[in-house]
């Protein structure tokens, strides 16, 4: 309920934005259709989708909606930097699923009707978003009147009306794409021989003893690929090189740290403050809320919960008595000493809180019930039939043991500057507040201390400085090599950053770095990049390695293909070893001996086993010995690692159950259709993203 109490406060917002996304549609569509338009064709194309092209000016449309919506839902008047990216990714993902989908459910003819929708707003599939706006948080229960009341009267409410609008689509939508899933879903089946083959597989567990080879105990130097064979390799398996388009660069940075100066500059900034901020006639708060570059805090410390200079300080000073300046977290401080206060360190208190629909009726409703407990009623039954906070409602209103900044200001100031015993009432952003304070520990000394704030910035000079270097350094250095020569000369930290795709957002610990991603994307190997300001660097990048989209060329790929290679060879000499060794012998002992290799054990392996003892991760192994008669060596076997044989020396029934084997079948089948879907989707669609360009 209070989602839909942020819809209905936000109604003026929400015709600027209405208005101003419809003036900017109006005026970028004039622009962009004129003879004269620099943005004509591709160039205003965020996104072609299947030969659909996606104009800027259509995802900036949608993206300007959902930006809106998500202010509403998190109840803030703008979006964080991380949130804003969240958001367009967002709207990337919906506009990319929607199209794609959209020309299969019409081709289907699937849809979503008017009684559906209803269905998901007051029937008896909620849909999850109106079970978070319309959820009573008194009882936990979806409120459908209160749902329905906002279906009609969101015509009168402007911003209403916009939240249903972009929320009806999206449930629309999901449910389309649900609908598709589940004809798919529908479609798989697992077969008789596949639940008989997996219940024979699960019905035993087998201990076994192995002998096996590792493809290291090969040297790679005795191994022979020739180009051919690398050549044909790729060819038949390019798809699992399929690759992104990525830019790898290396960065350095010159950063913008105070100077000596600077620092000095603030100390005696600092120190001029101290003869006014000291005077008693001064008020240290107000002082403090006016020239300070951290808020006033009046919490009451204790002397431990200090820094130990300021413990050391106020142990011994008199009230105004003023410490420092001390440097602390890169700034100058002065610290007053405002009061001592006895009191206690913790309290224990109980409370009803009335949360009428008008302050003043609050705080009626809380005299009526101040006026009826000290008449004699029962607290602890009016907490539970009055009390808005039904957590400690159930307690009689108790909410226990509680330290010093723990409540919110009103209500902590009520008890810990009241006595045992006392019955007040409060006001705080969360209603009206009747305070009855059951039990406090002893009081001790505690401190309010009133600290001046000056941080150490850089000045412009600094900064000018500091940017005269940078630009020095790119200027004088024009190429790869002299970048990488003055590095080392000028001892400076050369950071990398490899597989860096077209949309990334973050690189190492730089603030806010896109502009340097599509500097990337849009240079050569060996090109310097202009100097960027991020943050508090500047940082000057050398492109060092370009990777396309789509095949790699067998250069690029050629180590792992050589691996690969590698080990197929090496498992086809260990496989002749092993047929020769056992030729002459099918003692595992006498096999071992001949691979110079030892006889283990692997005592009751399943189907499920992930691993084998002393082999690691061998599917194979597990599949072979769960199949395998017993007391019969099997035939050499490629792993993931090795080469091995083995022997089943015991076999042991384990009870299955076989309505749960294939109740298990389907759901492995179909676990994960509703994200495989789209993505095999998205594999076979021709989707170029050109949000980079633009972002």
């Amino acid at each position: 309920m209070a989602t839909l109490q942020k819809i209905r406060t936000k109604g003026g917002v929400i015709v600027v934005v209405i208005i101003f996304i419809a003036l900017m549609a109006f005026i970028l569509n004039d622009l962009l259709n004129s003879g004269n338009s620099l943005f004509r064709g591709s160039q205003n194309d965020v996104a072609s989708i299947n030969g659909k092209s996606i104009s800027i000016m259509d995802f900036h449309e949608l993206l300007s909606k959902n930006e809106e919506f998500q202010k509403i839902n998190l109840n803030v008047g703008s979006l964080s930097e991380d949130e804003t990216y969240q958001v367009r990714d967002l709207t990337w993902n919906l506009l990319v699923n929607k199209t794609l989908i959209d020309d299969i459910v019409r081709k289907l003819g699937l849809s979503v009707t008017s009684d559906e929708l209803m269905d998901m707003v007051t029937g008896n599939n909620i849909h999850h978003t109106m079970k978070q706006l319309f959820t009573d948080q008194q009882t936990g229960l979806y409120d459908k009147q209160i749902a329905l009341k906002f279906l009609q009267d969101k015509n009168n409410d402007q911003m209403a009306f916009f939240y249903w609008y972009v929320l009806e689509e999206r449930i629309i939508n999901e449910r389309l794409q649900a609908k598709y899933v589940n004809l798919i879903k529908k479609g798989m089946y697992v077969t008789k021989a596949w639940i008989e083959d997996e219940i024979a597989n699960r019905s035993k567990s087998v201990s076994f003893d192995y002998v096996l080879a590792r493809y290291t105990n090969i040297p790679d130097s005795i191994i022979i690929i020739s180009e051919e064979e690398i050549v044909a390799y790729h060819l038949e398996n390019k798809e699992q090189y399929k690759q992104e388009a990525m830019r790898d660069f290396e960065y350095i940075t010159f950063d913008q740290i105070p100077s000596d100066l600077d620092r000095q500059n603030t100390f005696e900034k600092t120190m001029k403050m101290k003869p006014d901020f000291s005077n008693p006639e001064t008020d240290a708060v107000q002082y403090v809320l006016l020239n300070s570059e951290e808020p006033y805090d009046d919490r009451n410390y204790k002397a431990n919960e200090l820094t130990p200079q300021i413990e050391h300080f106020i142990i011994n000073a008199e009230i105004n008595d003023v410490f420092g300046p001390y440097l602390e977290n890169e700034s100058y401080r002065l610290s007053r000493l405002v009061a001592i206060n006895m009191i206690p360190d913790s309290v224990k208190a109980r409370h009803i809180l009335i949360q009428g629909t008008t302050l003043e009726e609050s705080t009626q409703t809380a005299d009526s019930l101040m006026n009826l407990i000290r008449s004699g009623i029962d607290f602890t039954f009016l907490a539970l039939e009055n009390s808005a906070d039904q957590g400690s409602a159930m307690q009689g209103g108790d909410l226990g043991w509680f330290t010093e900044g723990q409540m919110v200001k009103p209500f902590n100031d009520a008890c810990f500057l009241g006595k045992t015993g006392d019955l007040v009432s409060v006001e705080s952003q969360f209603g009206v507040h009747i305070i009855n304070i059951t039990d406090q520990t002893k009081p001790i000394p505690k401190y309010q201390i009133a600290t001046l704030e000056q941080k150490i910035i850089t000045s412009s000079k600094t900064y000018q400085d500091v940017y005269s270097n940078a630009t020095i350094f790119k200027t004088t250095n024009k190429n790869a090599e002299m970048f990488n020569e003055a590095v080392i000369e000028q001892n400076l930290v050369k950071r990398s950053a490899p597989n860096v795709r077209e949309n990334e957002r973050r690189v190492g610990s730089l603030e806010s770095p896109r502009e340097m991603v599509k500097w990337a994307f849009n240079a050569k190997v060996g090109d310097i990049s202009p100097v960027f300001e991020f943050g508090n660097q500047f940082v000057i990048a050398l492109l060092t390695q370009i990777t396309e989209e789509g095949y790699p060329l067998v250069e690029n790929v050629r180590q792992r293909i050589e691996r690969e290679l590698m080990n197929q060879k090496k498992a086809e000499m260990l496989i002749s070893e092993f047929n020769t060794a056992i030729q002459e012998s099918e003692d595992l002992t006498e096999i071992a001996e001949k691979m110079n290799s030892t006889v283990q054990k692997a005592d009751n392996i399943t189907f499920a086993s992930y691993s084998i003892p002393g082999a690691g991760s061998e599917p194979v192994m597990v599949s072979l010995a769960v199949n395998s008669p017993l007391e019969v060596l099997s035939k050499p076997t490629k792993g993931n690692n090795a080469v091995f044989v083995i022997n089943v020396t015991t076999e042991q029934a384990v009870d299955v159950q076989p309505e749960t084997v294939e109740t298990q079948l389907i759901s492995s089948a179909t676990q994960g259709i509703d994200y495989q879907m789209m993505e095999t989707i998205k594999k076979n669609s021709k989707i170029k993203d050109n949000r980079s360009k633009f972002y």
